[in-house]
């Protein structure tokens, strides 16, 4: 049968009816895809890549990682002048407020109503204002910036789309949307990738640093926060979003899931909705302190069953702006009253637009929307199993069978099945997932099991509820084909969603699966099955399946003793014991290079998780190797092993590699260096490189002026600035150039 259903896929591939533009794209979601390999580029060259004369660009991200605050940003530098002096006007229109409401049908609209409306609401142009702005659009020295294409797409009033069609075609334009709304091409496409691990690590430091000051906190909670984050992955995942990080440590200082082991996204936001609502009965002089979080739902059920309704009227609708319309509906059918609604509009969890000096000050009367879409899709899930617990019970499976293959409702479904793990829905638990399991399912099969594995996911780590057993037999009988047939569209597609899971891989029955694929004495067949598990993270193995794959280290196959290298490197910190690492360092001495290159690569993964001083010796050997691209990949581990690394023996290692070597080692080199002098958060590596600045040998002096460039600010202090001065007198001129080019990068902080 899934032969079958594998067949078919690739016929459907072929004749592109089975593709991600027609599907609306895949949701980017995984913390891997996000953060792979991609050149970053300065907010200032964007449009250097666009080769026609209207320049288009499409800026795509995920919810919350900051695509309005880039267009925010660009925007004011534009205005202050340091930014895109070429245009004349940058006009910044966020697409939800395209609408019906504000503009109604029966007109024809130009780019000057969109100017008027948006900006200019309560005055008029004049005639010399109108006719010089369409001069300026006519001689293309207007840069449009229309941003939230993933809230407009699916809800683009008729009257407006001849417009729009024209600013995006014949106007200069930056374009952003969430991934998998686009369906047009643009030829230049950019990615907001949010915040990096060490990102993360900085933003937190901050942030309690800040509390620590203002209410004497404790400053471990930072490294506690760390630790937590790192051993939860999905949400050390979310937590690249910026305005997640944010929620986070906010929550983290109420003490709300300090104690919290297992923490999926879906209780995040229960946490952060109890939070709010906490808050909400504390304005209201109603005690809560003592109260179970049921209780304070109890309490704001009003509230609550409001916001859900509104939520989930919204996604319904296509439209992330709330009118004055859907909230009467949404009051009549509630029973909210006047009095109520004004108290929700404080909470702090719907937004309104045109907040001006200048309009109505009824805030019932204005547009309104979710904080964050995010949050409008977890409440749309209570929403949903709120009726699938009442008695119009057939309204939410119907909805359930029409939607569940929809990217559109993707996380409506994620967070709903999260919500089942709570008492409250237990009741919802055998409806909603036999409704989700049962007909009409996707002919191919892909779509459901894609589904299934992130709402099972989300579900199986908080409960061990009975319809867990039938919902993981549908996953293994997937993973057993996957891993063992030529089914690469198939496998591409379930390996993309095991990588976002957080406890599925961690699961017994999973891991077992594998060590019975494993038995297999078919050579191909075997390294099949290697070939899929390498590109899983299994950060918690279990002790037969970490020896499992130890055996297969020394396997007469060296393709098998590659991979399972490869295995090894994938495991998380708890994993990286002295038999792995004993292991792994055995592996380098391998006779074959490729079998040697990915066990330094995993000596590297396991040294950033746990960087023990034999696994940093080991990576220093691996320098002297004699295989350029072994040496390349010692040299990447080496920078990924944290401030443990940042030694003066290590840097003069990484300083002296490239030499007479491939320029891919150079490149690694050099970037471990500067990771490790942005990770030791002292001045030793950057004292160090100073040095190597005035050292006999002329490469390394290059060399050091090269990586105190890339530095970037941990480099601009006026020791680092004279060194590179005197460094453009180097009588060795290739020292002279990098010590130019360092300069360059440095930037205006240089400039003394």
């Amino acid at each position: 049968m899934l032969q079958e259903q594998d067949q078919k896929m690739k016929e459907r591939e072929k004749q592109k009816d089975f593709n991600l533009e027609k599907q609306h794209g895949e949701i980017i979601g995984t913390y891997e895809e996000i953060y792979g390999h991609k050149t970053s580029i300065d907010v200032e060259n964007i449009f250097q890549q666009c080769k026609d004369q209207i320049k288009k660009v499409l800026i795509l991200g995920r919810a919350g990682i900051g695509k309005s605050t880039f267009c925010e940003y660009v925007t004011y530098q534009w205005a202050k002048g340091e930014l895109w002096s070429e245009y004349k006007l940058v006009i910044l229109i966020p697409l939800r407020m395209l609408t019906s409401s504000r503009y109604p049908p029966g007109k024809k609209y130009s780019p000057i109503n969109l100017l008027e409306d948006e900006y200019f609401l309560y005055e008029d142009l004049s005639a010399e204002q109108i006719q010089h702005f369409k001069e300026l659009c006519k001689n293309h020295q207007v840069l449009w910036i229309l941003d939230g294409y993933d809230e407009f797409a699916q809800n683009i009033p008729e009257q407006l789309e001849d417009v729009f069609k024209h600013v995006r075609e014949a106007q200069h334009n930056i374009l952003t949307s969430r991934p998998y709304a686009i369906k047009s091409s643009y030829d230049v496409k950019l990615e907001i990738t949010g915040f990096t691990n060490d990102n993360i690590v900085k933003y937190v430091e901050q942030f309690f640093d800040q509390i620590t000051k203002e209410i004497n906190n404790d400053s471990s909670e930072t490294q506690k926060l760390l630790r937590f984050l790192k051993s939860n992955s999905s949400i050390w995942g979310v937590a690249h979003i910026p305005v997640n990080l944010e929620l986070i440590c906010s929550l983290w200082c109420n003490n709300y899931w300090t104690k919290t082991t297992v923490l999926t996204i879906t209780v995040l936001y229960d946490n952060i909705i109890e939070c709010q609502c906490r808050r909400y009965l504390t304005r209201r002089n109603i005690k809560h302190e003592n109260l179970r979080k049921q209780t304070v739902y109890d309490k704001c059920n009003t509230e609550l069953q409001f916001l859900e309704y509104l939520a989930f009227k919204g996604m319904e609708c296509d439209t992330i702006m709330l009118t004055p319309a859907i909230f009467i509906e949404a009051q009549n059918d509630t029973g909210c009253s006047d009095d109520d609604l004004a108290q929700i509009l404080k909470m702090g969890i719907l937004k309104s637009y045109d907040d001006k000096a200048i309009g109505t000050q009824n805030q019932t009367e204005k547009q309104h929307y979710f904080v964050h879409l995010s949050f409008q899709e977890h409440f749309a899930a209570r929403h949903l199993l709120r009726i699938l617990k009442g008695t119009d019970k057939v309204k939410a499976i119907n909805f359930i069978n029409n939607n569940k293959y929809n990217q559109r409702f993707h996380f409506v479904f994620v967070f709903a099945s999260g919500l089942l793990a709570q008492s409250h829905y237990k009741s919802c638990i055998e409806p909603f997932w036999s409704t989700v399991q049962s007909e009409p399912i996707d002919l191919v099969g892909v779509k459901h099991i894609k589904l299934l594995i992130a709402c099972v996911d989300e579900f199986i780590g908080q409960t061990t509820a009975p319809q867990s057993a039938p919902l993981l037999k549908s996953i293994l009988e997937w993973l057993a084909f996957c891993a063992s047939h030529n089914a690469d569209a198939l496998r591409n597609h379930i390996t993309q969603s095991l990588q976002q899971t957080n406890v599925l891989l961690k699961t017994t029955i999973i891991q077992n699966t594998f060590l019975q694929l494993l038995q297999s004495n078919e050579p191909v067949e075997k390294r099949k099955i290697y070939d899929f598990i390498k590109q899983l993270p299994i950060d918690e193995p279990t002790e037969k399946l970490k020896n499992q794959i130890l055996d297969a280290i020394v396997d007469t196959d060296p393709y098998i003793r590659m991979n399972a290298c490869q295995v090894l490197g994938n495991f998380g910190e708890g994993a990286a014991t002295n038999e792995v690492i004993a292991a792994l360092i055995n592996a380098t001495r391998d006779e074959d290079g490729n079998v040697r290159s990915d066990a330094w690569a995993a000596l590297g993964n396991l040294g950033e998780k746990a960087p023990t001083n034999e696994v940093i010796a080991t990576l220093i050997d691996a320098t002297r190797d004699e295989d350029c691209y072994v040496l390349s990949k010692a040299c990447e581990a080496l920078g990924k092993s944290g401030e443990k690394a940042a030694t003066n023996e290590v840097i003069v290692v990484l300083l002296n590699a490239p030499r007479d070597k491939n320029w891919y080692v150079a490149e690694n080199a050099c970037a471990a260096l500067v990771n490790l002098g942005e990770k030791a958060g002292n001045n030793e590596v950057i004292a160090f490189l100073i040095d190597a600045t005035r050292v006999a040998d002329s490469y390394v002096r290059g060399k050091a002026c090269e990586v105190l460039g890339k530095l970037r600010a941990k480099a601009s202090t006026i020791e680092v600035i004279a060194a590179l001065i005197d460094a453009t007198r180097d009588e060795n001129r290739e020292v002279g150039v990098e010590a130019c080019a360092a300069l360059r990068n440095l930037g205006e902080k240089a400039a003394t």
